[in-house]
C-alpha cells in the first residue's frame, strides 16, 4: 500500500469527501495505537474492536506494521491516505498526491519522471508509480541537504559568526 504524509488541513477519502485534519483527540488515540503497537516482546498482538460481540482478531507482523506507521503519522497531526498501490489517478489526483500543480506533473509525465498511460486524451498515473517518484525525489533533496550541510561545515561556516550587512563604523 502507499501511504501518503502531507500537511494539508483536509484529506480526501475513498469517495472524494473531504475529512478534516486529525483533532488533537484523535492525534492523542493515535499516539496511545502507536504505543500498544510498537511494544517490544510482543509476537503476537490482538486487537478487539468496541463492539457488543467482543470481536478481536489476531494482527499479522506486516498489518501491524502499517497500523503503527499510520497511528504514527496520524499522532503528529499529518493526513494519511491510504492507497492500493495498482490504483490509477487521475492527474489533478496525482498532482495533489504530490503537492504539485497539475501542470507541474503532466511535464513531469512528458519528460518521464513518472510512468504513465493515456485513457482516451485522459492520463492516468498508477498510485505505486508516484510513491517510487516521492521516494526518489526525497532520497535527491536529502542528499542535496547532506552534501550542501557538509560543504557548509567544510568552509567553517558553522563555526565562524554571523554577519549581517555591512559594519557601522564608530
Amino acid at each position: 500500500m502507499a501511504i501518503r504524509q502531507s500537511v494539508s488541513n483536509t484529506r480526501p477519502t475513498a469517495q472524494n469527501q473531504s475529512v478534516a485534519a486529525p483533532s488533537e483527540a484523535e492525534r492523542r488515540m493515535a499516539a496511545r495505537l502507536s504505543d500498544l503497537l510498537s511494544r517490544p516482546g510482543q509476537e503476537r498482538l490482538r486487537v478487539t474492536v468496541g463492539s457488543d460481540a467482543g470481536e478481536s482478531i489476531n494482527l499479522s507482523p506486516s498489518l501491524r506494521s502499517m497500523l503503527e506507521e499510520a497511528a504514527n503519522m496520524v499522532a503528529t497531526g499529518a493526513d494519511v491516505t491510504v492507497l492500493p498501490r495498482n490504483k490509477e489517478l487521475t492527474s489533478q489526483q496525482a498532482a495533489d498526491f504530490l503537492n504539485v500543480s497539475r501542470q507541474y506533473l503532466v511535464r513531469l509525465l512528458e519528460r518521464g519522471d513518472i510512468a504513465s498511460s493515456k485513457v482516451g486524451s485522459h492520463r492516468r498515473i498508477r498510485a505505486e508509480d508516484l510513491a517510487h517518484y516521492r521516494h526518489r525525489r526525497d532520497e535527491g533533496r536529502a542528499a542535496a541537504l547532506a552534501r550542501m550541510a557538509d560543504e557548509a561545515q567544510a568552509a567553517g561556516g558553522y563555526d565562524a559568526p554571523a554577519a549581517f550587512g555591512p559594519r557601522r563604523g564608530g
